[in-house]
This record gives C-alpha cells, structure tokens and sequence, in this order.
C-alpha cells in the first residue's frame, strides 16, 4: 500500500511539474496576433450647398455583413464607419443623384456643384487591434456653372455615380480595386 502511494504521489508530482512547464511564463511576452480577422473602412463624402439643395442625393455602400445598403444624405456630409464580420469582404461607397422637381434654371449667378470624398482602411485581428498601416485617399471634383446648365450636368449623372470606390478584401488582408459594374 505504501508502495502504491508513493508510485501516485511520484506520478502527481511530475504531471504537476509537466503542466506548469507548459504554462505561459507571465513575465515572458506574448506575440501579437497578425492573424486578419476583419476590415474597416470609414467613408465621407462632402457637397456644397447648391449640389445639397438642388439634388436628391443617395449613397449606396456595403455594410458589416456585405450587403449593399442606401441612405440619402440628410445634411451636406455623409459619414460611415463599416467594419466587416470576416474575411474575404467587400467594402465600399458609391454617390447617385437626381436633379429635384421644380429647380429653378432661370436664377442667375454661379451654380456651385462641388463634392470631395476621402475614405481610409484598414485591417483588424480578433481583438480588434489594427494590423499594418491605414490606407486612405481622397479626391474632389465639379465644376461651377450657369443655373441653365444644371439639368443637362444633371443628365450626365443620371445611370452613373459621380463618386465610387469599391474594394475586395482576401482572407490574407490584400486588398485590390474592385467594380460596381
């Protein structure tokens, strides 16, 4: 008998030692997790108040879960902050407009149709730490006019967006240009 408890505490004592032996030394430190996980992109989009007034403005983008979502945009800045569920994603934003009913073409002085957009992203491991650096880039385009040219700049706009950018995201976090169309 005495011969058995001491083969159980022998045994004991090297599973004990064999399982702290596996265990994380606190003061040694962890590598970082540089798996991605997820991406993030914020998007902003900008129009001067004529371009507010005188158009419906709709911005078409995909959310968290890669479905494309619509919005008019209520003030003359959109923002959005979307972070993708997993890789592969998509991530993107796109601006339509329409001319509204009963613009008045006859005013006269300057017709301001001036937008700018910027986006940037990034890429995330699990516990949400960014992973590499953020890619951003931004741009501004329109043109000022006569009242009486709105509606043919208006037509022009009329199957295409006048801003997009669209980007697909690889399970390995490379990102490439994608395309609406």
């Amino acid at each position: 008998m005495k011969k058995n408890l001491m083969t159980l505490a022998a045994v004991l004592c090297c599973a004990t030692l064999f399982t702290s032996c596996n265990k994380n030394n606190p003061d040694q430190p962890q590598a970082p997790d540089t798996t991605p996980a997820s991406a993030v992109m914020n998007y902003s989009f900008t129009v001067t108040d004529d371009l507010f007034n005188a158009f419906n403005l709709t911005v078409e983008y995909y959310d968290a879960a890669g479905a494309v979502k619509t919005e008019t945009m209520t003030s003359k800045e959109w923002t959005k902050s979307v972070q993708t569920n997993k890789l592969p994603a998509t991530l993107g934003a796109r601006v339509k407009m329409k001319l509204k009913d009963g613009f008045d073409s006859s005013k006269e002085g300057v017709f301001s149709a001036k937008h700018s957009y910027h986006y940037e992203y990034y890429v995330v491991n699990k516990s949400n730490e960014k992973l590499g650096s953020t890619t951003s880039n931004g741009s501004s385009g329109g043109s000022d006019m006569k009242y009486d040219k709105v509606p043919a700049y208006a037509e022009k706009y009329v199957d295409k967006p006048i801003m997009k950018f669209i980007f697909d995201f690889a399970a390995n976090s490379t990102s490439t240009s994608g395309s609406w169309e």
